[in-house]
């Protein structure tokens, strides 16, 4: 209900982000004056104060119209399920307060428990993740313009141009869909779910060509990988973050162009575009769900070091998959705990489930439903809480 009226609200004013926001903080202080009213006799500025608080936080945690709006979209949602407050201990804004019928079972992502669970040398090494030792090895492809790559969607060879023409943009044709075996008059035949062609079949969508490096010593000569700050070096310093990170196609490969971060508690730390360091060939908005970079305050340097404010070499981090975003940030950090490891597909690695499966499996919650794009706050939150349902069930569950 609130998406369609934010919707609604950003085509009637044709995205003038001052009535956006003031629409925001109107939907906002009629939910804490609803959630407040038995305590507005002896505070009745509770609510307007609540409101204001809530609406920076917002402000302070994005960095553009459309980061706002989705930000305030979920956390007018969660105000929505609040029960009206029983006593003057029983108020906060989204993220800091907690139900008093589950205070006592808040704390499950416990430092001991976590430690237990952390990736050992040889999982990280088995599962891609970065390691010092790579960059010890000698080699590694700088070369972006005038290299020739296979592209990541044909597989077809092209040079990798900085500027590309009108002409460049559609050389390449491709499914995006993943292909599905479906049972046709007893007949078994591999479709693809973008478009129910079968296997071989021209691609359905056009674009430009784009390619990824998986190589850890070509990602460092283009890009230098650093290390977390050592231990105590975070000034307010998490037990658990987790990270979903957003990336898209440059002439360099792949580079990061949105980070998400939450502590354990689910407390967004960090949600910020970030600038790559090469030229945007494609933004990849089918999955990123980022249509445009405008209002980017940081790039990879200064988004790290906000990220550092939180995370240090004791920092435990969490995701799905997290090896990516590890590439992505180009970091390397000793401490991480992967959902891949927590519940593993029966058939060992490679194999491993997608989130979206787990998060129906396990939490029974529907995510990356949307079709523009993943939410990068959704996927990582989901991540804490398949930690919370592994801790509290120590078998783990077998899908």
């Amino acid at each position: 209900m609130y998406e369609i009226m934010l919707n609604a609200a950003t085509n009637f004013y044709k995205y003038d982000y001052t009535c956006i926001t003031k629409l925001i903080s109107q939907r906002l202080y009629d939910q804490f004056h609803r959630i407040y009213q038995p305590l507005l006799a002896a505070q009745p500025t509770l609510a307007t104060e609540h409101a204001k608080a809530q609406e920076s936080v917002i402000l302070e945690k994005t960095s553009n119209q459309a980061g706002y709006k989705q930000m305030a979209t979920n956390i007018l949602m969660n105000l929505k399920k609040r029960p009206v407050a029983q006593n003057e201990q029983d108020i906060g804004i989204d993220g800091e307060w907690v139900d008093p019928a589950t205070k006592a079972q808040q704390i499950v992502i416990t430092l001991e428990k976590a430690n237990k669970l952390v990736l050992t040398e040889e999982q990280l090494k088995t599962m891609g993740y970065p390691s010092a030792a790579e960059l010890e090895q000698q080699g590694g492809d700088g070369q972006t313009v005038g290299s020739q790559k296979a592209c990541d969607r044909c597989k077809k060879t092209y040079v990798v141009k900085d500027v590309l023409q009108e002409s460049d943009l559609n050389v390449c044709q491709y499914h995006h869909g993943r292909m599905r075996m479906v049972m046709n008059r007893g007949e078994k035949l591999r479709l693809y779910t973008c478009c129910n062609e079968s296997h071989g079949s021209m691609g359905c969508v056009k674009g430009p060509h784009v390619y990824k490096d998986e190589n850890t010593q070509d990602l460092h000569a283009k890009i230098p990988f650093i290390s977390t700050p050592e231990a105590g070096a975070a000034k307010e310093s998490r037990t658990v973050v987790a990270l979903d990170c957003e990336m898209a196609y440059t002439t360099a490969g792949m580079e990061l162009v949105r980070v998400t971060a939450v502590d354990e508690n689910c407390q967004i730390l960090l949600d910020e575009l970030v600038f790559p360091s090469h030229m945007v060939i494609d933004l990849n908005t089918r999955y990123s769900g980022i249509k445009t970079l405008a209002g980017a305050k940081h790039n990879l340097d200064s988004v790290r070091k906000e990220l550092f404010k939180y995370v240090d070499a004791n920092t435990i981090l969490l995701g799905h998959g997290l090896e990516n975003d590890m590439n992505a940030l180009r970091l390397l950090h000793p401490k991480i705990i992967d959902t891949v490891t927590l519940y593993p597909h029966p058939k060992g690695l490679p194999f491993r489930y997608g989130l979206r499966v787990l998060s129906t499996k396990i939490l029974q919650k529907f995510i990356q439903d949307s079709t523009e794009g993943h939410d990068s706050f959704e996927d990582a939150k989901t991540c804490v809480d398949l930690l919370e349902k592994y801790m509290k069930s120590p078998q783990g569950q077998k899908l």
